[in-house]
């Protein structure tokens, strides 16, 4: 590359680099077009653009049962206690990718997963990449509760959507609570908003704490950015409003609990009785997880917005269901019909990597219960289609040879 482009890319803001990028910490991974994988440092205050292998595409229905992910990962960092940053799907292919940092220093580390309980390291030091440095970002000086560095907050969801990568975190401006869209391939058109919006647990307009898990759904005909608090305020932002430089209110809509912080935000599709509906999965660290109607966020937007404080423990705004997914610590869409969950099993104490079904995402493996006993028959006490899905979830999750024949 000649002296005078990487001169103009200094200029803008933009770092190429045509064969490998340094990455130095790994906090957040979104799926990008084509081979794509980004990812954010949050040390660097960058976002790397990772070229992948081609991989061949695999018909929907893999199933992951991988119950050991701990030492799956750790054996390929020479035994090293790791630790989950994030998780990507690669849609199509049966690959998944898992950030970790790993031993006193909290190396970063990338492996792709795959269904036959097999991990690879990606090697990124030799990985074809591009990179963007993220303006403004939060300083390394200040730290939360003596030990987690102001900086660390960067980005705190990143998501690809419609042509451009949305990272929402934190800056080094006064209101720090930010949202960058950056377009790729990387140019200098990275743009950055402000956001601020009405916590309806702690009563006061709140414009540093970031949004923590982030989704997009059509309302009224338009896009919209859907995004979720600490503690647990649910907000909407039109996208023609998150322009450059701009200080935008989101309307609060809904809240869905206090004493919590989101973990993950992932759109998906359900098709039933002759109808498809959009919805929208918050898991949460704290609390159950969220089934957040689509439809149910069009009724809001066309009610104004919770501008005063709801009581702890109260869930008001959106009827929104529960989805049993303690543990779930990351999660995304495997294909049509699963997500993907890395999760820690908080029975038997095991980091895990699983496929569940999106109907009613669950693993029947989780629970001993009627359908356990050998002696159980389902005569009598199911219909057929129950008798046919519990069938499905025994091969889904290893255990075909319990299947029970019809009767």
């Amino acid at each position: 590359m000649r002296a005078s482009t990487i001169a103009i890319a200094c200029m803008l803001g933009l770092s190429f680099n045509a064969f490998a990028a340094e990455v130095k910490s790994i906090s957040r991974l979104a799926a990008g077009p084509g081979d794509t994988l980004f990812v954010a440092d949050w040390k660097a205050a960058e976002v790397h653009a990772i070229q992948l292998a081609p991989a061949p595409r695999q018909p929907a229905g893999t199933a992951f049962n991988v119950l050991d992910l701990e030492k799956l990962l750790s054996d390929q960092v020479g035994g090293a206690r790791v630790t989950v940053e994030d998780m990507a799907a690669r849609t199509g292919t049966g690959e998944v990718y898992v950030a970790v940092s790993y031993g006193a220093n909290k190396t970063p580390a990338l492996f792709v997963v795959t269904s036959d309980k097999k991990a690879r390291r990606v090697d990124l030091a030799a990985a074809h990449s591009t990179s963007v440095a993220l303006r403004d970002p939060p300083t390394m000086n200040e730290k939360f509760w003596r030990e987690m560095p102001e900086r660390s907050f960067t980005v705190t969801d990143m998501k690809w959507h419609d042509g451009e990568l949305f990272v929402a975190g934190l800056s080094n401006q006064e209101f720090a609570s930010t949202l960058r869209r950056i377009r790729y391939p990387f140019d200098a058109r990275q743009s950055i908003t402000s956001v601020e919006i009405f916590h309806t647990g702690h009563n006061m307009v709140e414009t540093r704490a970031p949004i923590r898990a982030m989704s997009f759904a059509k309302l009224g005909g338009k896009p919209y950015l859907v995004a979720a608090y600490t503690c647990t305020p649910l907000v909407i932002i039109p996208l023609d409003e998150l322009k450059d430089g701009a200080h935008v209110h989101g309307k609060t809509v809904a809240e869905l609990g206090y004493g919590n912080t989101p973990a993950e935000m992932v759109a998906y599709t359900q098709t039933g009785d002759g109808k498809t509906q959009d919805f929208l999965m918050l898991v949460n660290y704290n609390r159950v997880s969220n089934i957040i109607p689509v439809s149910e966020l069009e009724a809001a937007r066309a009610r104004p917005g919770i501008e005063k404080q709801v009581p702890y423990g109260k869930i008001t705004g959106l009827e929104v269901s529960e989805a049993p997914l303690a543990g779930v610590m990351r999660l995304d869409n495997l294909d049509d019909k699963a997500f993907v969950a890395v999760r820690r099993d908080l029975q038997n104490d095991e980091l895990q990597l699983v496929s569940m079904g999106k109907n009613l995402s669950f693993r029947l493996s989780d629970h001993i219960s009627e359908y356990a006993f050998p002696d159980f028959s389902f005569k009598g006490h199911a219909s057929p289609q129950a008798h046919q899905y519990i069938n499905m979830l025994l091969t889904d999750e290893g255990f075909p040879d319990l299947i029970k024949p019809s009767e």
